[in-house]
């Protein structure tokens, strides 16, 4: 059942591309963004998934305003720009949403190059190449608004989690740069700064709330809870819409307070998970295996 038409609404007419928009926070956003009227098509690399999400969102779909899907990855250059070509049909594009992003907790003196590269492609690499495919697009449209999820960690130091920092450290570079390049265009570029957000929808994130970790990161949350998509969804379609016309390369933080405090501490999952010899010669500053 559709509800009433969308020419009442505030985004009416207008397009979004949501890439990452199978559920979690992309899912919420892209409903955000529906419900005020705009177009929306979600890009995902899980067909069936996002197949499926988009009859969701078209059961629930203004009048007026169309939902599509399309698969393809965020790395590649072609399926981005197959993405923005889709979403743009014949009203360009006006807005685009990023929540490309993955972490993981891994101890620096483990990691290795490659997996510090992987977190960096996915966290900055994956804005290049949305921010390269939507500005001809957007420029074409007369402007657009550009959001990408980025975290209260860019800002906050967070041990043992160095390529997730670094990556969203660099998001946020790189999206100051792109709001000062692209500003005389009217494009503008955002950021969004979460914290800890729990998606039941995504079985991945919901696996990573097992066990004491909720509890470490509510000791310093002062509102006392974690965030669920719906929390950041009011911040996407903020910096998506009109509202915000005149905010660029900045970054509104929705996190429940965290910022305000420390990270919380891992050390002893790490412990629990690696062992106290591991930890023990990381916390000496050496190698495990190595100079052990």
């Amino acid at each position: 059942m559709t509800q009433t038409s969308s020419q009442t609404l505030p985004l009416h007419g207008k397009s979004a591309l949501i890439i990452g928009g199978a559920g979690g926070i992309g899912g919420a956003g892209a409903r955000a963004l529906l419900a005020d009227g705009a177009s929306v098509t979600i890009m995902s690399r899980d067909e069936a998934r996002i197949a499926a999400f988009a009859s969701e969102l078209a059961a629930v779909a203004p009048a007026g305003a169309s939902v599509r899907h399309i698969a393809g990855d965020s790395l590649v250059e072609d399926d981005v720009a197959a993405a923005v070509a889709h979403a743009s049909g014949d009203i360009g594009l006006d807005i685009c949403v990023s929540t490309v992003g993955r972490g993981s907790t891994t101890p620096l003196l483990l990691g290795d190059a490659e997996s510090f590269t992987n977190e960096l492609r996915i966290n900055v690499t994956s804005a290049f190449v949305a921010i390269k495919a939507c500005v001809p697009a957007m420029a074409a449209a007369g402007g657009g608004s550009m959001v990408f999820t980025s975290s209260v960690i860019a800002a906050q130091s967070f041990p043992y989690m160095s390529g997730y920092c670094a990556g969203k450290a660099g998001l946020e570079a790189l999206v100051r740069t792109a709001a000062d390049e692209f500003g005389h265009l009217g494009i503008r570029v955002n950021c969004i700064r979460p914290g800890l957000v729990n998606s039941p929808d995504n079985p991945k994130v919901a696996a990573s709330f097992e066990g004491d970790r909720p509890a470490a990161f509510l000791e310093q949350t002062p509102l006392g809870r974690l965030g669920v998509p719906a929390d950041i969804a009011g911040a996407i379609r903020f910096l998506a819409g009109p509202e915000s016309s005149w905010a660029t390369g900045t970054f509104v933080t929705v996190d429940g307070g965290a910022h305000l405090r420390r990270a919380p501490d891992v050390q002893q999952r790490l412990r629990q998970e690696l062992g106290d010899d591991v930890v023990d010669t990381i916390l000496a500053g050496r190698i495990p295996g190595r100079d052990s």
